[in-house]
């Protein structure tokens, strides 16, 4: 049985490249992601979104972000412990252990902002995270002198920029990305706010054949509020949804969470942190269901790989509906119910009607 992790592993030639044109917004990006699948990707287990999480082409050579450098060695079992000690905006310390050295062994790196002046590494960047890019290069250093039979001919994004004919704002993108923000996207210091709400539309009639239903016993209340941060995390914990790619996305859309609206907080968990392929997807702006409809086809393809119940229901019809948090909990508890009965209840209810979530829910019992 296919799992929606591997949707995303790639089998033939033809896969990759139509799951490359899902997860980018331009040929040239689709382009640059299958490169970096085919130099990096089996250190991901082919799966082509952690490829596009942790690798950057740059002037046509893959990257790694340096936590996947430190990752990698962890993968291969070398590692028995990998710390930073120490660490400011003047110096960096990090200690490593392998697994096949006798346990106390340290290796260690203190990485200082006099050595990467002397290299010419500070640029505009550097001021902004000095803390932060000592780690990296101190981390990355270490790595390839313990662990090199791991890393050997791997090179960071920040390493690449600081050595390609780039310019200060290109290079300033690529160390934002290296911090976890997506390629070649501005940024802002000032926390933004949501994207727009978008009222969901009155429910147009699907082609199926209209069947009665029974009204539920009891209304249901929603799943999950909203009204604090805290709250917002407690939704995502609770549906085991992956916090790290939760903070690229927000990154990616430069959110504030602590700066919304309860309304704002709904509005983005349902509409798209909900939805792993929407999630996962760093190149769609926030607004995706106004892409065209060919990349909503594709999105399509994901959504019906996490909710099989859409699979039959136009793209056209479910995409403003993906935001309504009794819409969204439905379609994800409808795999075990009558699919005609769902089906009919969806065009029936309002998709904010939690009675909608209560009749589904009482099917599947």
């Amino acid at each position: 049985m296919n799992t929606l992790n591997d949707f995303w592993i790639p089998k033939t030639g033809e896969e990759l490249e139509r799951l490359a044109n899902i997860l980018t917004t331009n040929a040239r990006e689709a382009h640059d992601l299958i490169k970096a699948h085919a130099w990096f990707g089996h250190h991901f287990g082919n799966h082509l979104g952690k490829v596009q999480a942790n690798v950057s082409v740059i002037q046509g050579k893959p990257a790694l972000l340096s936590d996947a450098l430190v990752g990698i060695c962890y993968a291969k079992g070398l590692v028995r412990r990998f710390q930073v000690v120490s660490s400011n905006d003047q110096h960096c310390t990090v200690e490593a252990e392998r697994v096949d050295e006798p346990a106390g062994t340290i290796h260690s790196f203190t990485f200082t902002i006099e050595m990467a002046q002397q290299m010419n590494l500070v640029k505009a960047s550097w001021h902004k995270q000095r803390a932060n890019m000592l780690k990296k290069r101190a981390r990355a250093w270490l790595v390839r002198e313990v662990f090199s039979e791991a890393v050997s001919g791997l090179y960071t994004i920040d390493e690449m920029a600081d050595h390609s004919n780039l310019s200060e704002r290109e290079v300033e993108e690529l160390t934002a990305r290296s911090f976890g923000y997506d390629d070649g996207l501005s940024r802002s210091n000032q926390p933004q706010s949501a994207p727009p709400v978008h009222p969901t539309p009155a429910p147009a009639p699907i082609s199926y054949e209209p069947i009665e239903i029974d009204e539920p016993k009891v209304a249901a209340d929603p799943l999950y509020t909203f009204d604090t941060t805290a709250d917002f995390w407690h939704a995502v914990e609770s549906e085991d949804i992956n916090r790290h790619e939760v903070d690229t996305k927000l990154k990616s859309l430069e959110i504030d969470i602590d700066s919304l609206s309860t309304e704002d907080r709904e509005e983005l968990y349902y509409s798209t942190i909900r939805h792993n392929v929407i999630r996962r997807s760093s190149f769609l702006p926030a607004e995706w269901q106004t892409v065209s409809a060919e990349r909503l086809a594709d999105l399509h393809g994901g959504l019906s790989h996490q909710y099989p119940i859409v699979k039959d229901i136009p793209i056209s019809w479910l995409k403003y509906r993906l935001s309504a948090p009794a819409f969204v909990e439905t379609i994800s508890i409808a795999i075990d119910a009558d699919a005609d009965k769902v089906k009919a209840a969806l065009q029936k209810y309002d998709p904010n009607d939690w009675a909608l979530y209560e009749y589904v829910d009482e099917l599947t019992r």
